[in-house]
């Protein structure tokens, strides 16, 4: 077998391979899609920094202050059993 066989075997070989096109309808609904997915996740990530906003900005000063009533309160239960202890 020489190179020209070689070369004209894959010379066929090429031939019978069919020619593929881009297809117009479909790169527009891909293109469709991924817009809409890129738009969901904006808008879910705005409602996601909101809720984080809502959280830094209301909920962990309450829970903050929470905890330093509670302690006020352990602080204040424990200082009247001492102040009987002593008496």
């Amino acid at each position: 077998m020489s190179s020209d066989d070689v070369h004209d075997a894959s010379q066929d070989g090429l031939d019978r391979l069919i020619v593929l096109a881009p297809d117009p309808a479909r790169a527009e609904r891909v293109r469709v899609r991924c817009r809409t997915r890129l738009e969901r996740s904006r808008r879910r990530a705005a409602g996601t920094g909101m809720i984080n906003g809502f959280a830094w900005r209301v909920l962990a000063p309450g829970v903050v202050a929470a905890f330093c009533v509670l302690y006020g309160a352990v602080l204040v239960a424990t200082t009247l059993r001492l102040e009987a202890v002593f008496h």
